[in-house]
């Protein structure tokens, strides 16, 4: 499941996933790095930012 949030100064896309474990797999995936990241590349200014958040 994920949500984008569209704001005047950036995109966020957020992610849920069931342990910060398969949050960071999911960082290292081709899909994330080349289908995510590499279909929006021309579009991003820099890196994207990425953040991982673990609630309790």
């Amino acid at each position: 499941m994920f949500e984008v949030l569209v704001r005047d100064e950036d995109v966020q896309v957020l992610h849920g996933f069931d342990s910060k474990e398969n949050a960071y797999a999911y960082l290292e995936s081709e899909l994330f790095n080349v289908d995510v990241v590499g279909s929006l590349s021309p579009l991003l200014a820099s890196a994207p930012d990425v953040r991982i958040y673990q609630v309790a």
